[in-house]
């Protein structure tokens, strides 16, 4: 189920449409099953490799899909849809794939990036804690050759799955130093598994530290932590791709062999669906174009989000008490669009979600 736009290269309409219908025949049929395993199943990775959707964000010279945000955007959504456990996993991963590709540590990209970008290798990253405020999560010493890290990442997925995990950390000069560590069992790191009420089997963890020493030859590259966060706050803001994926799937699980009223109200967020993708497609080229887009494009979020809450509301009212049952899509869903109010949440996203609650009550 991918979402189509007129506007995408043919190569990149074909990247979207090869997702959408691995999505449909592969990740969804199996996605009730995937929710309550211990972890993504090596299968789904593999089939996400062979479709060559591990690159999206990798350079051609590497074996990569090089596709622009609008497309790569959309075929998140894609794969979302159909699962959002394996979405999850495989969506940490171009994290790393595009902060390596523009590593100042030549040998670093050349050792790592075609493998990543064929699925070769798996990708995790550790960076979220670097967006609070306050001391850094995770700091960043200088020693001889290198790097100690020492501190606590509440927020890492695919800890044992991933063969490398991108690591972000801060130095007391307001460096941001990224580091790319063995993803299982690295010394001076420590792992605490978290319990998810959705999107169990992504192995998430909170990452303790402890003189985590990281060679120069490791270190992906060292920017300005405040330049960081600003280039985040302008990209994040936009919000989780995949959260229309939910609405996609919803809509058409609810279109699907119910009453009238159903079938109307299926209509009507496939025409919201449709406008949403329209803005977001605008959103990106006003991004790409330098422009700033925090404002407009937080509350597009915050839309997204409410758009998504409504279409699987809509799914429970329709399919009634059995889509309570673990067995049934319309309670993973449903789940699943909670997780992404969250999910790389910025102050101003954050701001935008609370203000589009925030209505007055009618008085009587």
């Amino acid at each position: 189920m991918a979402p189509s736009s007129p506007e995408l290269s043919p190569a990149a309409g074909d990247a979207v449409a090869v997702a959408g219908r691995l999505a449909d025949d592969v990740l969804f049929p199996a996605a009730q099953d995937v929710d309550r395993a211990d972890r993504v199943p090596d299968r789904n990775l593999v089939a996400l490799a062979d479709a060559g959707l591990f690159g999206l964000a990798g350079p051609a010279s590497h074996g990569g899909l090089d596709l622009d945000g609008r497309a790569a955007r959309r075929a998140m959504a894609a794969v979302g849809s159909g699962c959002g456990a394996t979405f999850f996993v495989w969506v940490q991963h171009h994290g790393v794939v595009r902060t390596l590709r523009s590593a100042d540590n030549v040998a670093l990209l050349e050792e790592h990036l075609a493998d990543l970008c064929v699925g070769r290798s798996l990708a995790g990253t550790a960076f979220a804690h670097v967006r609070r405020p306050g001391r850094p999560a995770i700091s960043a010493t200088r020693i001889d050759g290198g790097w100690s890290l020492s501190g606590h990442a509440p927020w890492a997925t695919s800890w044992g799955l991933a063969d490398w995990f991108s690591v972000a950390a801060e130095s007391d000069g307001g460096e941001l130093v990224w580091a790319l560590i063995p993803g299982r069992s690295p010394q001076g790191v420590s792992a605490t598994a978290l319990a998810l009420p959705v999107f169990g089997a992504t192995a998430t963890v909170a990452l303790h530290f402890d003189r985590c020493v990281v060679s120069d030859e490791r270190v992906i590259t060292v920017e300005s932590a405040e330049g960081w966060r600003r280039a985040d706050r302008r990209h994040a803001s936009l919000g989780q791709p995949a959260v229309l994926g939910v609405v996609a799937r919803a809509q058409r699980l609810l279109a699907d062999g119910h009453d009238d009223l159903a079938v109307a109200a299926a209509e009507c967020l496939a025409a919201e669906l449709r406008s949403r993708w329209q803005i977001d497609d605008d959103l990106m080229g006003s991004l790409a174009a330098g422009n700033d887009v925090v404002a407009d494009a937080s509350d597009h979020r915050a839309a997204c989000l409410d758009l998504a809450r409504r279409s699987t509301t809509g799914l429970l009212a329709a399919v009634g008490g059995r889509g309570m049952d673990l067995s049934h899509p319309a309670q993973r869903l449903a789940r699943e669009a909670d997780f992404y109010v969250i999910q790389a949440q910025t102050a101003d996203g954050r701001a935008a979600t609370l203000r589009s609650v925030a209505v007055t009550p009618p008085t009587h």
